[in-house]
């Protein structure tokens, strides 16, 4: 939580450090934020191999997403529901 991207970055990138901020740099000359660009960075480098999501492991990517961002809603307390879900 103290460090900056780059750090993170470098230290997530290890020997390939130098190439990766560099695709980090680029991604950010195009106008991304840090967080994208320092996912897209370590993603062309093949240094994500795995992401895991929230949720139910035998689920897919797709409905695990989905599940996070719009809960059934059985699993929402009443007073939790938006006015639009009511």
């Amino acid at each position: 939580m103290n460090q900056t991207w780059r750090e993170a970055i470098a230290a997530q990138a290890g020997e390939r450090a130098e190439a990766v901020l560099a695709a980090f740099d680029s991604a950010l000359a195009d106008g991304r934020p840090e967080h994208v660009a320092a996912y897209e960075a370590l993603d062309a480098h093949g240094l994500l191999a795995v992401v895991d999501l929230p949720g139910d492991p035998s689920s897919s990517p797709a409905q695990a997403e989905e599940a996070q961002i719009l809960p059934d809603e059985d699993d929402v307390p009443p007073q939790n529901r938006s006015a639009r879900n009511q």
